[in-house]
């Protein structure tokens, strides 16, 4: 009896033990199969409950390095609900900027007045919502064209940034009131960020643009400011925030969200100038040092951006009467965040 369970238990124990006993490359596979199990079952798990979750409601917002665009970065970078709920889309150049918003690719952009505008006169449904902010506009002329009156750049080649622009309109203005014919120059349209190095080349004698590349121009030591904004036009309105009709329909909170964390945050700049450079160079790629001489300079001011009818039509009759647009439109603002 002895002998027969101790030789029992000696079998339990063998097997027991058995699959120890196996050769490493089968228990390594073994493993690896159960590993590969368990990854799939997740994996499949994680899908399933991706395709069932609601999807998070965003807002794509189109925008260009520039400054009267600072609000988005320094939103995103400071609002922690509406950094979640906004898409932000980089533009090179307007002409692209505009299509993608009349087709409806964006909820809302930054876009120049004159454009938003002429958008409301073709009959594109959008409205006015919120000022970028206010001056930050210059006349930056090259140090080799020896422009120093109006009457020389009769000859001269001067970007703009597009003919539906407040900068254009400065620009004429400036050239009407000083006798000069616009026929008499050649002007040219010009995506900002490529204004200062078309100076630089010889390209152009002279660009109208907001900052940060009026200040550029100088900061590259090939030209310098002839005519800021503020000297000629007191209040200068460049960019504004527009709002799809059919965004607001369907997204009519979120909406009103993000204008009022626009407007919270450009007051936040005001009181913190450097801080918001630096969050704006680091968003935009753009050197520090250069956000900062605008914003500490205090070339432009983030105050006042409550959209008012009376501006956008005086904007609007300087269109008509420069032949941008025959009839002044109606200047739809969105103003229900407000309340």
């Amino acid at each position: 009896m002895g002998r027969l369970e101790t030789k029992k238990i000696g079998l339990e124990s063998e097997g027991h033990f058995h699959f120890l006993k196996r050769p490493r490359s089968e228990i390594l596979a073994l493993f690896l199969a159960l590993f590969w199990l368990i990854f799939i079952t997740l994996l499949h798990f994680y899908i399933s409950y991706s395709e069932s979750a609601p999807k998070r409601e965003l807002l794509r917002i189109g925008f260009l390095p520039i400054t009267c665009h600072l609000l988005l970065p320094v939103t995103l970078k400071r609002d922690n609900y509406l950094k979640t709920r906004i898409d932000p889309i980089k533009y090179s150049s307007w002409p692209d900027m505009i299509e993608s918003l009349k087709g409806g690719e964006l909820d809302a952009a930054l876009i120049l007045a004159p454009i938003a505008l002429s958008l409301q006169e073709e009959g594109v449904p959008v409205k006015i919502a919120l000022l970028g902010h206010r001056e930050g506009t210059g006349l930056v002329v090259s140090l080799k064209s020896h422009i120093k009156r109006a009457g020389d750049f009769i000859g001269k080649t001067v970007a703009i940034p597009i003919r539906f622009s407040t900068q254009n309109l400065t620009l004429l203005k400036y050239l009407k009131e000083n006798g000069v014919s616009p026929d008499s120059l050649n002007i040219v349209e010009l995506p900002p960020p490529d204004m200062p190095s078309a100076m630089a080349s010889g390209s152009i004698d002279a660009y109208i643009v907001g900052e940060p590349y009026a200040t550029q121009g100088e900061f590259t030591q090939k030209g310098r400011i002839f005519l800021r904004s503020r000297d000629f036009w007191p209040n200068f309105i460049s960019s504004i925030l527009v709002v799809r009709d059919d965004a607001i329909n369907k997204k009519r909170e979120l909406i009103n969200s993000l204008i009022k964390g626009l407007y919270l945050q450009a007051r936040w700049v005001e009181k913190n100038r450097t801080s918001a450079a630096i969050i704006t160079a680091n968003f935009f790629g753009l050197p520090e040092g250069l956000i900062r001489a605008v914003l500490e300079k205090k070339e432009v001011f983030y105050r006042d951006l409550i959209p008012q009818k009376d501006e956008f039509i005086q904007i609007g009759k300087m269109m008509k009467r420069y032949g941008l647009i025959k009839e002044v439109p109606p200047c739809r603002l969105y103003l229900e965040w407000l309340k």
